[in-house]
């Protein structure tokens, strides 16, 4: 790298964090996020870009890692079409203290119900609406981006965003209720009396599972307390044998992680009800794939 070329090793340990955010967002990989983030500076340094070129470094490699996750997409697009089952985003596992503050990526818009809406949108709605909302940047500037009209931009932003708006209330539901919760629901599965926690549910809970057609779960997403229980009772008297649970911290909120010697074999995740504070939405993935990027300290 020539002296005055930009300071790759630098920018790259300033914004990793960042980064990843955007590409997992786009992605809902973290292993995958974490790839193209270290090509696109791979390829930022082979450029040898004088600082004085660009006048906001940080948009200009944000834009980097959203063209490449747009193409990502596009090309695992068949793969999405032929999984087994739900698919279902990669849940970042970030510890297992009840710490809101020790965010390894500090952004809200990470929490996991926020990731699984980002499979509603298009690849092109995607790189639109993280575009617009994490960097805020103009139409007329993503539209010069993704080579699409300032028109077809706001269309397409406008299309995204209300697909969004669908919000399970997560954000509303006090950190201390959420934690309290997790424990309730520890402590059902544990002893295989998954009643005591009808209370915490809502009528028309729905458990959403992704086993990848690797581990045995439910293809479907499961609908109403009844059926949310009873299936929750089967994981725990014939799954849950010989294994443990544990409460940690996965997308920035409270969730729970099960372990057979020491080996991450499923993680939930939940939403929670705005008014209520009852859980709405549960997500189980135990598919092995998508579960050993975890490491537990």
């Amino acid at each position: 790298m020539g002296q005055n070329s930009l300071d790759v090793s630098e920018l790259y340990i300033l914004y990793k964090s960042y980064f990843i955010s955007i590409a997992y967002k786009m992605l809902g990989s973290l292993s995958d996020a974490e790839d193209i983030v270290h090509d696109t500076f791979i390829k930022l340094q082979m450029k040898e870009i004088h600082p004085t070129d660009i006048k906001n470094i940080k948009s200009y490699v944000s834009k980097m890692v959203v063209n490449r996750c747009v193409n990502e997409l596009q090309s695992s697009r068949k793969k999405r079409e032929t999984y087994v089952g739900t698919w279902l985003p990669e849940p970042i596992v970030q510890g297992m203290q009840w710490d809101p503050s020790e965010k390894i990526i500090q952004d809200d818009q990470l929490y996991y119900t926020f990731v699984v809406l980002m499979e509603k949108l298009s690849a092109t709605e995607r790189a639109v609406y993280v575009l617009k909302e994490a960097l805020d940047l103009k139409h007329n500037e993503i539209a010069d981006l993704l080579n699409i009209t300032e028109i077809n931009c706001r269309k397409v932003f406008s299309r995204a965003k209300q697909k969004m708006n669908v919000s399970f209330g997560e954000e509303y539901t006090p950190y201390e209720i959420q934690q309290d919760q997790i424990t309730k629901f520890i402590s059902a599965l544990s002893r295989s009396n998954v009643q005591e926690i009808s209370e915490i549910l809502t009528s028309d809970v729905i458990l959403i599972a992704d086993g990848g057609g690797n581990v045995a779960t439910a293809i479907n997403q499961i609908i109403s307390k009844k059926r949310v229980l009873s299936l929750l009772s089967a994981i725990a008297t014939k799954f849950f044998k010989g294994k443990e649970a544990q409460a940690i911290i996965v997308n920035n909120q409270p969730g729970v992680l099960i372990l057979k010697d020491e080996e991450v074999v499923g993680v939930f995740s939940f939403a929670w009800k705005q008014n209520t504070n009852q859980i709405e939405r549960i997500f189980y993935v135990v598919n092995p794939d998508k579960l050993k990027h975890i490491t537990i300290h």
